[in-house]
């Protein structure tokens, strides 16, 4: 499962949970394990090899005292992503939720930046809409801040075999991505107009490692650890931040062991006459 890195920006931190009448919707009617793939990459820019039940992420070890990093990822019987939450901190601040609204996806973020006295506070909604067949097509984003409030919307491309390929955004915050993939389908690199990632896997296809590039950011990730289904269950993160001073690039590394727990659903039965 590659992390998200991308979430990880003012506009899409600190979460709130949606209306109940929203997380009690029915996620869309999939067709083909391409487009289950492809809305998973679109909703989380991730995939799990087998029939995955439930993930959670997590800090291990001394950093888990004041480092969060939290993922929980709920998945229907196909594969596909039905809920998700994520949380962030300690500065910023940010929990988020995914919830399934009958025609597609909905998902609620708050923001909150400290800086030195003061809090910078935003808040992110996204309405994901698939067409007849469960493809994502369109994301529509409205962004809120301190008196301000912009819309974007995402609209996403398929190969004729219904893996995403990528989308082009207009409105408030343009721009573009670009996904590519192995030559076994799974993800390998994914190009934004702000910030690159790539995956490397091991020669049986299992997740290596896993390198986002922003302009002031980079996150890598090195798997240690497998499951038996060959996802990645312990890996090494770390987070270095690049900043000018005095005309000089500087920079902070953080580095922690995350966890991933796997729950998967039992194999399918054959039906006794």
């Amino acid at each position: 499962m590659r992390h998200p890195e991308i979430l990880l920006t003012a506009a899409t931190l600190l979460s709130v949970i949606l209306s109940q009448s929203s997380a009690m919707a029915a996620p869309p009617l999939i067709s083909s394990q391409h487009i289950v793939r492809s809305n998973n990459i679109i909703l989380m820019e991730g995939d799990i090899i087998g029939p995955a039940k439930s993930y959670h992420q997590y800090v291990i070890g001394p950093e888990s005292q004041d480092t969060l990093r939290d993922i929980s990822i709920e998945f229907a019987r196909n594969g596909q992503i039905n809920t998700a939450s994520q949380s962030y901190g300690p500065n910023p601040v940010w929990e988020s939720r995914l919830v399934p609204d009958g025609i597609g996806w909905m998902s609620r973020s708050v923001v909150a930046v400290q800086t030195n006295d003061e809090q910078d506070v935003s808040q992110l909604i996204s309405a994901y809409k698939t067409d007849e067949r469960g493809r994502i097509v369109k994301v529509t984003e409205v962004e809120a801040g301190d008196k301000t409030i912009g819309i974007t919307n995402q609209y996403y491309f398929y190969t004729p075999d219904d893996l995403v390929r990528f989308y082009v955004a207009v409105g408030h915050n343009p721009g573009f991505g670009v996904y590519l993939y192995r030559p076994d389908g799974r993800l390998e690199k994914v190009i934004k107009n702000d910030n690159d990632s790539v995956s490397t896997f091991t020669d049986n296809g299992k997740d290596l490692s896993s390198t986002t590039k922003t302009p002031h950011v980079t996150y890598i990730t090195e798997c240690q650890k497998w499951d038996n289904s060959g996802n990645c269950v312990l890996s090494e993160k770390q987070e270095i931040i690049s900043f000018d001073y005095l005309g000089e690039t500087k920079s902070i590394t953080s580095r922690f062991m995350l966890q991933q727990d796997i729950l998967y659903y039992p194999p399918h039965r054959a039906a006794h006459p």
